[in-house]
């Protein structure tokens, strides 16, 4: 090819270059912009895309523009921490520390009270109490709210955070205050953290009146095991004398799902529903049946609840109710009808979830699926409803004073040396009494209380002599009332004094077998009434 030739091709290159390039760009700009514009409606049309852009922008901004120092980390464990626990009491996020402690609670032991809490708008409030715990052995009762450990308010707090201030080094003193009918009392206890081992079966023993007792304590690991051997031990050399079953589950917890499914299915005869489970998606949604025998073989069955009963327990004894297995004897239960599960995210530290509700035979929800509201449970109702005393005014005062618990440790080889017979003496009666006024225990009913502030007011407003003499009169009438509350709780004093002297003096299978058992009166209706049951 010529020099010429070649020069006159580069010269029309040259000219046609630069407008080629320009529309090059544009397109290539076009298509950027098309992507972009593509990608941010995508973005944010997808929730699970533009949520964690609004937080990664926020913390950018902070970044950018605040002036102080700060911790990124923490803000953002905090947003975490906020966004799980506006769903619901029992969800909530737990750090890496926090999670390894829930962990620990299904694998064995743990140093705390003995304690079973939910979210309260004042603290903690006491889902259930553990019997041999440190809190159960002082007092505390279920509903009770705890407002403080030591002197850390957990008003507010994170539930799941809020029990690390109760759980700490065994032997260690931990000071709870707490508020109770409807937060009109503030009581404080002074409890000293215990390893706490998960014994799940509290008592298996055959009662007078040949039922098969069993105080079930929680749904952790291993209970169901626990059951399986009571019964090796005791059912089967007296299949033909037992006329029945008693499942005991006041105050009980809760635990493991699965737990939950393997002890009812000891109980029901192969293909009844145990309980369905209803989560988001369809791969959360399951029923769960029974696959073995009855190992009863269709004995009388009655499980004891109360408003302490709650999650796995709830479960077994609606199994039991709405498979018409089984009666229920005591008072409503917690009410939860949720499942949590524990889920552990990449950093190490994770979540417990609200997963599902359940649901029983006959398709009936604890828990409302139709309700906006996801904490709406109302509980299981007894068949047959039954007050338990320990609620009442005074003998919660009583308690809470431990003069009970003292003076049986005073007299407990005297005390235990009555165990022979049905009851002890009623002269420990008239002994505590004298010991009680000894201690200066003096019971005020709200009645009294009010009485007290009317007097005051009466009498820095100058009301008339005739008025101040009328509401004397009312005042001593009521502390009459007070006083004659020790009579009235004649019998509960003296099982009570007898229960703690045996305990300490003998153990807890002494106690229950002597001094627990003969004087429920739940557990007498439940045997009553299995009898009349197999008799129609």
């Amino acid at each position: 090819m010529s020099q010429e030739k070649i020069e006159n091709q580069i010269e029309n290159i040259s000219a046609i270059t630069p407008k080629g390039t320009i529309l090059w760009a544009i397109g290539l700009f076009i298509s950027i912009a098309i992507i972009l514009l593509a990608s941010t409606i995508f973005i944010l049309s997808d929730k699970n895309l533009y949520y964690p852009l609004r937080i990664t922008a926020s913390l950018s901004l902070i970044r950018e523009l605040y002036p102080e120092s700060y911790n990124d980390k923490k803000l953002l464990s905090l947003a975490r921490e906020a966004m799980i626990a506006e769903l619901d009491r029992y969800s909530g996020y737990l750090d890496k520390e926090e999670l390894n402690r829930a962990y620990e609670e299904f694998t064995g032991s743990y140093g705390g009270i003995g304690i079973t809490v939910v979210g309260h708008e004042h603290g903690l409030m006491v889902m259930s109490v553990r019997e041999d715990g440190p809190a159960g052995v002082a007092g505390i009762k279920t509903g009770d709210v705890i407002i403080k450990a030591d002197n850390v308010s957990v008003e507010g707090m994170n539930p799941l955070r809020a029990t690390n201030y109760l759980r700490g080094q065994e032997g260690s003193v931990v000071e709870v205050g707490i508020v109770r009918n409807n937060l009109s009392d503030t009581i404080t206890f002074e409890l000293t953290r215990q390893k706490l081992k998960l014994v799940h079966l509290a008592y298996a023993g055959i009662t007078s009146g040949k039922y098969l007792y069993l105080r079930v304590l929680d749904f952790e690991a291993g209970v169901t095991d626990e059951i399986l051997a009571a019964f090796d031990s005791l059912y089967i050399n007296n299949r033909h004398t037992i006329k029945g079953v008693l499942i005991d589950l006041r105050g009980n917890p809760g635990g493991l799902l699965s737990e939950a499914i393997s002890v009812s299915d000891l109980f029901l005869d192969s293909g009844r529903l145990i309980v369905g489970v209803k989560g988001k998606s369809r791969w959360r949604r399951s029923e769960l049946y029974s696959t073995d025998s009855d190992i009863t073989n269709g004995l009388p069955l009655a499980v004891i609840v109360d408003r302490g009963s709650a999650s796995a327990s709830e479960i077994f004894a609606g199994a039991m109710k709405y498979s018409h297995r089984g009666i229920i004897v005591g008072d409503t239960t917690f009410g939860k009808g949720l499942v949590q599960e524990l889920d552990e995210l990449m950093d190490g530290s994770g979540m417990r979830l609200t997963i599902a509700r359940y649901y029983f035979e006959g398709n009936i929800f604890l828990n409302d699926p139709n309700s906006e509201d996801i904490d709406n449970a109302v509980g299981i109702p007894p068949d047959y409803y039954i007050e338990f005393p320990d609620n009442e005014p005074f003998l919660l005062s009583l308690e809470n004073s431990s003069i009970l618990r003292d003076f049986a440790i005073l007299h407990r080889n005297e005390i235990a040396a009555d165990s022979n017979q049905m009851m002890i003496s009623s002269k420990w009666f008239d002994d505590f009494l004298i010991y009680a006024k000894e201690k200066n225990f003096r019971f005020e009913s709200d009645l009294s209380d009010e009485l007290h502030d009317l007097m005051v007011i009466a009498a820095l407003e100058n009301y008339s002599q005739k008025t101040l003499e009328s509401i004397n009169k009312l005042q001593q009438i009521s502390h009459a009332n007070d006083s004659a509350r020790f009579a009235q709780n004649h019998e509960y004093i003296l099982q009570r004094i007898y229960q703690i002297a045996m305990e300490i003096q003998y153990g807890p299978g002494s106690a229950y077998q002597k001094a627990i058992i003969p004087y429920r009166k739940d557990i007498a209706l439940a045997e009553k009434i299995l009898s009349q049951e197999k008799i129609d």
